[in-house]
């Protein structure tokens, strides 16, 4: 069988590699993926065996369920101010089909899309799966906010637009106002698009959050996207949605017709009462995590050869191993052979993050703890 050049050129997830990794172990603490161990909440399961009870279980329109798209605008403009319409709204497979169909609309080949790092690794493989070229914004002032300085040379005449992640994964940083004020008027001013993966826009602990959208009041070049994944306690329902002009969005949902022609039935019911009642949901989830957040940290206090900076949101921690010696890869690899405990590299979100790993915090305070215990003794074998 051949294959085409372009399926060559995709790299699978470190991440899943070294949880596929993990399950020969029988005691294994994974801090790899980030997928929430919490239940989805009962409410969303109720309305999905509601929808199932009384046989709403045909295909949808492509676009999603009028009442979810209504929903789903109104939570939006509530957040950013954006003048959000059901018309402006797609309801994907997860946010990562969401990016990938936006891209597919905007990129053609030859062109580049700035992708401010450290970065999901399925970012920078839906560009090159339109036959575009990724260019890692990878240069930091502090705290990974971006060096707009830097950002600035690398655009040029073949640049189509930039993606800002915030908060951020794998960082957990929140990119102030400020910051945000200043990219926009970057993309306006070289006329370039915008796409805002706010996934993790629920769960920010220590500072307020704000959304590039913001300086877009006609949302003209922006285009948002979110999942109820990570703030309901929903990866495996696969729903997420993307905001954006309604002309873009009635172009992107002919892709959608022929590529998964709708989100399932039922995911999409239990979405509706998520997002109704997003509040009495999602802070519950957030004041959760940011208790495990805390034993984390207060387990990792006076760790040797690494550091870090308290993460701003997410349940993610980007620790620096550059002290050990050791490059990403070869740390997780070490780590999970002798201690049974499952990260991400860093390498995962770009070649300039191979000093650093991920660890996502979605584990009981118990597991953290004994996780943290396996790493402090490992990283006392390489201080011997």
């Amino acid at each position: 069988m051949y294959f085409s050049d372009l399926s060559w050129s995709i790299r699978g997830t470190l991440g899943r590699k070294f949880l596929a990794l993990a399950q020969q172990y029988d005691d294994v603490v994974d801090f790899t993926l980030g997928d929430p161990d919490i239940p989805t909440p009962e409410g969303i399961c109720e309305a999905a065996r509601r929808c199932i009870g009384e046989h709403r279980t045909r295909y949808t329109a492509s676009a999603g369920i009028m009442q979810l798209r209504e929903a789903i605008a109104a939570y939006e403009s509530a957040k950013s101010g954006i003048k959000a319409e059901a018309t402006n709204v797609a309801v994907t497979i997860g946010a990562t089909e969401a990016i990938h169909l936006a891209f597919r609309m905007l990129l053609n080949p030859g062109d580049e899309v700035i992708i401010i790092g450290p970065t999901w690794a399925q970012c920078p493989n839906n560009v090159l799966l339109c036959g575009a070229k990724p260019v890692i914004a990878d240069r930091f002032t502090e705290r990974f906010l971006p060096d707009l300085d830097y950002l600035r040379t690398l655009i040029n005449d073949r640049t189509k637009l930039i993606v800002v992640n915030s908060p951020n994964n794998p960082t957990g940083t929140v990119y102030p106002y400020e910051i945000l004020r200043q990219i926009a008027s970057l993309a306006d001013e070289k006329g370039l698009h915008v796409f805002s993966d706010e996934v993790y826009s629920t769960l920010v602990y220590d500072k307020p959050f704000h959304s590039i959208s913001e300086f877009y009041p006609s949302a003209e070049n922006l285009v948002v996207f979110n999942s109820f994944s990570k703030a309901f306690c929903m990866t495996g329902w696969r729903v997420g949605y993307v905001v954006g002009p309604s002309h873009f969005i009635k172009r992107l949902v002919k892709m959608q017709e022929n590529v998964a022609v709708c989100v399932s039935s039922i995911s999409q019911w239990a979405a509706i009462e998520a997002i109704r009642g997003a509040s009495a949901y999602t802070e519950p989830i957030r004041e959760q995590f940011r208790a495990r957040r805390t034993t984390l940290l207060d387990s990792l206090e006076d760790s040797p050869l690494i550091k870090y900076t308290v993460p701003d949101a997410t349940f993610y921690l980007f620790v620096d191993i550059s002290a050990t010696g050791l490059d990403s890869r070869s740390f997780c690899s070490a780590l999970l052979e002798n201690e049974h405990v499952a990260i991400t590299p860093g390498l995962s979100f770009g070649d300039a993050f191979d000093g650093y790993i991920r660890l996502a915090f979605t584990l009981e305070d118990d597991v953290i703890r004994e996780g943290v215990r396996r790493i402090q003794h490992f990283l006392t074998t390489l201080n011997a």
